[in-house]
């Protein structure tokens, strides 16, 4: 149970990192009667430190036959007082945000919640009750995978991400060096950039920004960047820009989208249950045809994207519309016939 002591316990209290590193009860009383909170007796301050070490926001040792006493370098601000009222739905949200939205958290937003964090992971591992111990093996219980093919993202400068993300949160200006895919070996080409959002898609990571005095938004990746600096000056985020609809609209992460057109796919075999069961766009229709397959109209924006999905069915689909994408497919399946059955390769 939360009392008004906490907070002052854990004002008083102090981290590695000061010069006082430890702090025995009787000194934790009068350092809280200082701070202007009645405590008639040592022993219930005494209670307060263990439900708080209970709780994972501090940290003990012994000296001599006294008890000292220590706050965790993480339980601080929000920290401190969550600690003392954190339940375990709350501390197994946290948790849950922490491993799979870590990377997409600003690193100037996650350092300051680390220590909640750490909070949330102590509360679990040290729940008592049958209610704690279902809470703290559920991690163990959930999974995420990727249905894409598995790759090896290409590794991002720590620093590059941390000034990213910075110059993001704080609606600062970003230079960057940046190597373009055409010109890998040149120099990296310096940009001046208003930062407005992070994407990770296809598993890559994607700076959208504009450059000052230019309308349209570009994207960057990072791991392109050789370097990042946060600037002194600050810009004003443009109001008429949304993030959700730079990506669902304009669909430039579906890669070098043409527009939507009307698709129609004809699917044999098991590859008709991918479509069946994940429908492709809101107005798809199916027809049930002979031979075991199906056929698919459906409106969708045409892409590199769209081509990566219908050829990984291989042959277990067929375009019949638009009849340029259909000739499109039929070229490559031209030239991958040569490839493997060509005399003489």
């Amino acid at each position: 149970m939360t009392t008004k002591i906490d907070s002052e316990i854990l004002a008083v209290l102090p981290t590695p990192r000061d010069q006082q590193r430890w702090m025995t009860t009787p000194g934790v009383a009068d350092a809280v009667r200082r701070f202007g909170t009645d405590v008639a007796h040592v022993k219930t301050v005494q209670r307060r430190l263990e439900a708080l070490l209970e709780q994972g926001v501090v940290v003990n040792r012994r000296a001599g036959n006294a008890l000292e006493w220590q706050r965790k370098d993480g339980a601080s601000g929000i920290a401190a007082k969550a600690g003392a009222m954190m339940g375990f739905d709350e501390a197994l949200a946290l948790q849950v945000l922490n491993r799979f939205a870590g990377r997409q958290i600003p690193s100037l937003v996650s350092s300051s919640l680390k220590g909640l964090f750490d909070v949330a992971d102590e509360r679990i591992a040290r729940g008592s009750s049958q209610e704690g111990r279902r809470h703290a093996s559920w991690h163990r219980k959930v999974a995420v995978v990727d249905g894409a093919f598995r790759l090896i993202r290409p590794p991002i400068k720590e620093v590059v991400f941390q000034m990213v993300s910075h110059a993001l949160f704080a609606e600062q200006l970003l230079e960057i060096g940046y190597r373009a895919r055409s010109k890998p070996g040149n120099e990296p080409v310096r940009h001046v950039l208003m930062p407005l959002g992070l994407v990770e898609a296809a598993e890559m990571v994607y700076l959208v920004a504009k450059q000052p005095g230019k309308p349209n938004a570009v994207t960057y990746r990072l791991d392109r960047m050789e370097s990042a600096e946060v600037k002194l000056e600050s810009f004003a985020y443009p109001p008429d820009f949304s993030l959700a609809h730079y990506v669902e609209n304009e669909r430039h992460f579906d890669f070098f989208p043409q527009g939507k057109v009307q698709i129609v796919l004809r699917f044999a075999g098991d590859a008709r249950h991918a479509v069946v069961e994940t429908p492709i766009s809101i107005d798809q229709a199916i027809e049930t045809n002979d031979h075991d397959s199906i056929t698919v109209r459906a409106t969708v924006m045409l892409s590199d994207r769209l081509h990566w999905w219908i050829r990984a069915f291989g042959p277990y689909v067929e375009v019949l519309e638009p009849n340029s994408l259909r000739q499109t497919f039929a070229n490559e399946a031209k030239r991958a016939h040569e490839l493997y059955f060509t005399t003489g390769a």
